[in-house]
């Protein structure tokens, strides 16, 4: 079985989305720090620590999944063993893919040096990562995609990769975003132009963010509830403080 913590759920249409459990007075962050699951990887108490206080490695288990070695009680905003050699073969054979190891943490704050993170999303527990030189940053997990062939032109391939997301980022790509009692404002804090008073599931993609609002655009391939008549196009706030007021679908598999 897959060990998959807080925000993932999957669907028979496997739809992998992301909920806001998380302790009160865990920081919201400025984006995410997607790592391989190949390397190992130093935790620092402090950042100018020279010697790591943890180091991460990763053991591929003999069913086909991931072991995560290390003393933290690691609990970061997603992490995922992988399918099984089983539930790969057998999601393949329904027309999906093999679903990897997957490991992301929420990012704090950032350096030219380092990144701190949330290894313990329920204690607020946070360590620094470095940021080295013979690993490469990409920023946006297409990017990871786009290098991943050694001998296609202009990739930059390096196994030792990394993903540092902004929220901006992160945002603007996911599948769709929901939020339970919806309004849409024609500006951040402006007037109301659209307000949901039920619990009728409308997807929209996210078109700008500016600071705790994003600009909405309605997914036009999930009609669903969606009104003709009704003007959907505005802004809606997407966090209060430390508090996440949406629900992202990172993607879906049919």
């Amino acid at each position: 079985m897959k060990l998959i913590l807080f925000y993932l759920s999957l669907c028979f249409s496997i739809s992998c989305s992301y909920g806001q459990e998380k302790h009160k007075d865990v920081p919201i962050g400025i984006g995410f720090l997607e790592t391989n699951k190949s390397y190992p990887i130093p935790f620092y108490k402090n950042e100018k620590d020279s010697i790591p206080f943890d180091i991460l490695k990763f053991n591929v288990k003999k069913n086909g999944t991931i072991k995560f070695i290390t003393k933290l009680e690691l609990k970061p905003y997603m992490i995922s063993e992988g399918d099984t050699f089983k539930e790969g073969k057998r999601n393949i054979d329904n027309g999906l893919v093999h679903f990897g190891p997957e490991l992301k943490f929420r990012v704090i704050d950032s350096t030219k040096t380092h990144f701190k993170v949330v290894t313990n999303e329920s204690y607020n527990e946070e360590y620094y990562i470095k940021i080295e030189p013979q690993k490469t940053y990409y920023a946006t997990l297409s990017e990871v995609f786009k290098n991943s062939c050694a001998n296609c032109p202009n990739s930059n391939q390096n196994n030792d990769w990394n993903v540092f997301e902004t929220w901006e980022r992160y945002l603007k790509r996911v599948e769709y975003i929901s939020k339970r009692e919806l309004k849409i404002y024609d500006k951040p804090n402006g007037k109301i132009i659209f307000e949901v008073n039920n619990n009728d599931f409308l997807p929209f993609y996210v078109e700008e963010t500016k600071g705790d609002w994003i600009k909405l655009k309605k997914d036009f391939g999930r009609q669903y509830n969606f009104d003709d008549s009704k003007n959907y196009n505005g802004w809606t706030q997407w966090k209060n403080g430390n508090k996440i007021l949406i629900e992202i679908t990172e993607e879906t598999y049919f």
